[in-house]
């Protein structure tokens, strides 16, 4: 049906331009589209809102999901976050709001993030390595605008990572361990020896619940660790001892409840900065970090001969990769595989043995000639006499010779 005093729905003339326009409304954007004739203005019309209808209107950097700036989405995925790294996911994304958080997706680019990285590192307030947690940080959050289609790609793929070589492995002596027990509390020492005999990460033990733990069985359940799967640890006697004199099991769900805070467990990091850490300090002890005692529990395991696929499964490890770093440690392995080739072995064959066993064979072949011959002589002595018998024995000798 014509509209009232012959107009067309979206089809105008501008003033100051020429031809006639075609105005379009969608998800909150107007566009115009310019046409010669009014014919060619109708028909276009009529084509935009048949590509509108069927959802092929606008190009893909019109799309109304596109349209999220870095804040928003960081938000929505903090939101959501139920991985162990929460705490250090949610400074991630705290810096990169507070940088490019006005930023929409789509205007990310890698050259942007490449500067970024420039002048973090000509700050020197950030190592290289902490850099590139920042940057792997920002990556897994926009993976996720990928897979929500609100991106198409990830420009944190332009980005090269620094170099991060790998340090020293650092673990306590039996020497440190036996001062650093001697200068805490019982009450303290107590969760420190069972990191050590457990070889848990920080919040592993100190978010575990009773409800977790089966002492008839020796076992303590994660039950979402690092790699996000159910972890079950074995438990050693002197970690089942440490359990059975906690009080806790009394009154609280948890195996080391907070002392303050009712119903909660103990913050791992108040107590690193509180009572681990100065403790090292007292000590004199350096280099060393509350992950220490988990490399401590896993170098100790490797040293008291603990073959490196069972060291895996106790520290939990999803890739042999990060066990191997232990592996120096101990080279019975590889001491056993050099006295299997070693020339004392028995039933080992070189070069050498088969030239020996040929010469003894030559000497064996050489004397067995030489009793032969003395038999014979001593036959041919008893048949003639004087020196008929001596030159006849000689010759005689002569032919038998090789």
């Amino acid at each position: 049906m014509a509209r009232k005093g012959g107009k067309d729905r979206g089809i105008c003339q501008r003033k100051g331009r020429d031809g006639w326009w075609v105005r379009i409304f969608h998800n909150g954007r107007e566009r115009w589209h310019r046409c010669d004739t009014k014919s060619q203005a109708k028909a276009l019309y009529g084509r935009r809102k048949a590509e509108i209808r069927e959802g092929t209107y606008f190009p893909e950097k019109f799309r109304q999901s596109q349209d999220v700036t870095l804040r928003a989405w960081i938000a929505q995925y903090k939101a959501g976050i139920t991985s162990p790294g929460l705490r250090n996911m949610h400074h991630y994304g705290t810096f990169w709001s507070k940088l490019l958080g006005r930023r929409l997706l789509t205007d990310l680019t890698a050259d942007e993030l490449r500067h970024v990285q420039v002048r973090m590192l000509a700050k020197g307030k950030r190592t290289p390595q902490t850099i590139n947690r920042y940057f792997a940080g920002l990556r897994r959050i926009l993976n996720l605008a990928i897979a929500e289609g609100k991106l198409t790609t990830n420009p944190v793929k332009g980005v090269k990572f620094f170099h991060e070589p790998q340090g020293r492995l650092r673990f306590l002596s039996d020497g440190e361990i036996t001062r650093l027990r001697e200068t805490m509390t019982p009450e303290h020492w107590a969760l420190v020896a069972f990191a050590l005999e457990t070889g848990l990460r920080l919040n592993e033990q100190f978010k575990a619940r009773w409800d977790c733990v089966d002492l008839d069985q020796g076992i303590l359940t994660i039950p979402l660790s690092k790699s996000g799967r159910t972890r079950h640890v074995i438990l050693s006697e002197a970690a089942l001892a440490i359990l059975r004199r906690l009080p806790s099991w009394m009154h609280s769900a948890y195996v080391f409840p907070s002392p303050r805070h009712i119903g909660e467990p103990i913050q791992g990091r108040h107590f690193v900065v509180k009572v681990y850490e100065p403790a090292l300090k007292r000590l004199g002890i350096v280099g060393a970090t509350w992950h220490t005692l988990r490399h401590t529990f896993a170098s100790r395991a490797v040293m008291a001969g603990v073959d490196i696929r069972t060291v895996q499964e106790l520290m939990g490890h999803s890739t042999i990769t990060m066990t191997m770093r232990y592996a120096h440690l101990s080279p019975a392995h590889l001491r056993e595989a050099v006295n299997k080739a070693s020339l004392s072995q028995p039933g080992a064959k070189t070069g050498n043995e088969t030239v020996t066993k040929t010469v003894t064979k030559e000497n064996r072949l050489i004397t067995r000639q030489k009793e032969e011959t003395a038999e014979a002589l001593d036959e041919l002595a008893g048949i003639g006499g004087g020196a008929e018998r001596v030159r006849t024995a000689a010759s005689q000798f002569c032919r038998l010779l090789p």
